[in-house]
C-alpha cells in the first residue's frame, strides 16, 4: 500500500500572500459582515415593536399623539439600522473583493516569476504553446480571487 497521508493545507495557506492592508481589510470585512449579519435580528426586533404598537391600540384606548409618537420613535429606529446596514455590507462587500483582488495580483505576479524561472527544457516538454502559460496562471489566480472575495465572505 502507498502512502495514505496526505498532507493538506491549513485554510490560512489561502491569505499567505496577503499584507498589512490585506489584514486590515479582512478585518473590517469581517466585522461588516457580522454587522450584516446581526441586521436582520434587529430589524425583526424593532418590527415587533411596531406591531406590538399597532396592536396596542386597537385593544386599549390610547391617545393619538402617544400612538404617533411611538410609531415614529420606531419608524427612525428602522432608518438607522437601514443606515447601519448599509455601511456594514458596503464593508462587507467592498473589503473582501478588494482584498481578493490585491491577493490574486501579487499571487499572479510571483505565480509567472516562479514559472519563467524553470529550465527550458521544462517548456519543450510540458509547454505546448506560451498561451497555455498565460491561460494557467490567469485561471488558477482567478480561482484563488473568487475564493477569497466570494467563498470566505458569504460563508
Amino acid at each position: 500500500m502507498g502512502n495514505t497521508n496526505k498532507k493538506s493545507g491549513s485554510i490560512l495557506s489561502i491569505f499567505m500572500h496577503a499584507d498589512a492592508i490585506d489584514m486590515l481589510l479582512m478585518i473590517l470585512g469581517f466585522i461588516g459582515a457580522v454587522g450584516d449579519g446581526l441586521s436582520t435580528p434587529a430589524m425583526l426586533f424593532v418590527t415587533s415593536k411596531l406591531m406590538n404598537n399597532v396592536g396596542g391600540t386597537i385593544s386599549s384606548q390610547t391617545n393619538d399623539q402617544e400612538f404617533t409618537h411611538d410609531i415614529n420613535q420606531n419608524a427612525l429606529a428602522l432608518c438607522y439600522l437601514a443606515s447601519v446596514q448599509w455601511v456594514a455590507s458596503f464593508l462587507e462587500g467592498y473589503c473582501w473583493t478588494r482584498t481578493g483582488e490585491r491577493q490574486a495580483s501579487r499571487l499572479r505576479a510571483r505565480y509567472l516569476k516562479a514559472v519563467l524561472r524553470q529550465d527550458v527544457g521544462y517548456f519543450d516538454l510540458h509547454i505546448t504553446s506560451t498561451a497555455e502559460v498565460i491561460t494557467s496562471v490567469s485561471n488558477d489566480t482567478l480561482v484563488i480571487q473568487d475564493v477569497i472575495s466570494e467563498k470566505v465572505r458569504f460563508s
